[in-house]
């Protein structure tokens, strides 16, 4: 999960500010595999970098990722919205129902696009709080038969928040031009690695319960002066990033992080067809067999995804939704005290410390 979504952020860093949720991405596009055959199936598998497991593997990943994302400020869901009166298969609907926590719901696109979409915005809104209000800006298409929707969502408070009187204005060096915005700042010890392309802290979140641990983390990645944003994604996707943050320890470190926030949405489709995912969206070739229990002329017409993204003082929300939408054809110096300053464009990732999963996934390129 973690290299396919460092993947899908060095291929669509452009410079400006990104974030992605790889966990939202690969459920939504898993939930859609199960109901794919042959060649179709496979490619959406090596797009994944999940060649290496048995479905059997995959699917019990699935429902345990759907367990673990609904714990300490992370909610997950995932729905299912199926043309009224199409013939899919119950052990398809059965299968996101038990290994995704789907809900299934029956609307009419054929008739009421417009209805059908209204139903789905409402249900990202709720599910992410309001952060992503609309995901689909104008009605879907009446040949849509089903929709297949996965929404996360955390809201998390740091373990040691920054105190707001340290914070005032500074010059972050973008990739387009310079700005003014607001730095916060803290002298602390924290999670900290170094090497030869980058710098690497992590900060955590305070538990459910105020006082309870909190698996969730966030980590800062600030490349060397001249280091490439985009070579070290590719490096960190190679290496494994719950590599590097294993290898983090404890260091006295001055920090200056700006504040962010901000919404990315983008279509998913050439993104996926560039790491193999091409029978899915072929009209004429692709197998959605297990949908209907029979061969059909299903394909998938987009996936599109929207992240939402804040860091402030007190700590940070994330919020996004993957949406796939299958169509039928027709401070003083210290001794030993690190500097970090997060003045030029940097990598955010939080992630679950159990074994370092990726849930959400960024860049800051220009504020």
């Amino acid at each position: 999960m973690n290299k396919y979504g460092l993947q899908v952020t060095s291929t669509l860093y452009d410079g400006q500010n990104i974030a992605v949720s790889p966990a939202s991405l690969e459920l939504a596009i898993l939930m859609a595999r199960t109901g794919a055959i042959g060649a179709t199936s496979e490619e959406m598998k090596t797009a994944l970098s999940m060649s290496g497991l048995s479905d059997d593997e995959i699917l019990a990943a699935c429902q345990q990722l759907m367990w673990r994302t609904n714990t300490n400020g992370m909610e997950s869901a995932n729905s299912l919205w199926m043309q009224k009166d199409y013939s899919f298969s119950s052990d398809f609907i059965s299968t996101c129902n038990s290994k995704f926590m789907a809900d299934a719901f029956a609307v009419n696109f054929m008739t009421d696009a417009k209805g059908a979409t209204d139903a789905i915005n409402t249900w990202a809104s709720d599910k992410t709080h309001g952060k992503i209000e609309k995901m689909n800006a104008t009605p879907l298409p009446s040949d849509t038969r089903l929709v297949l929707i996965n929404a996360l969502y955390f809201l998390g408070d740091w373990e040691n928040p920054f105190k707001a009187e340290n914070s005032y204005n500074q010059t972050f060096h973008g990739t387009s031009n310079d700005s003014d915005v607001s730095f916060m700042h803290d002298t602390n010890t924290m999670l900290y690695a170094e090497t030869s392309a980058y710098q690497m802290i992590s900060m955590p979140f305070k538990g459910a319960q105020g006082d309870a641990d909190s698996p969730y983390s966030m980590a800062f990645i600030l490349p060397k002066e001249g280091t490439d944003l985009t070579a070290v994604m590719d490096d960190l996707a190679v290496k494994s990033f719950s590599s590097s943050v294993a290898g983090l320890s404890d260091a006295k470190v001055d920090l200056a992080l700006p504040k962010f926030e901000f919404t990315y949405d983008t279509d998913m489709v050439d993104t996926m067809k560039s790491l193999g995912m091409n029978a899915a969206f072929d009209s004429n070739n692709a197998q959605f067999d297990k949908m209907t229990g029979a061969e059909n002329n299903l394909y998938n017409s987009d996936i599109l995804h929207k992240c939402y993204i804040r860091v402030d003082e007190k700590g940070a929300e994330a919020a996004a939704v993957t949406e796939i939408v299958v169509g039928e054809t027709a401070m003083p110096v210290e001794k030993d005290l690190k500097t970090f300053t997060a003045d030029r464009p940097f990598l955010f990732a939080i992630y679950d410390e159990t074994d370092g999963s990726v849930l959400f996934l960024g860049a800051i390129g220009q504020l």
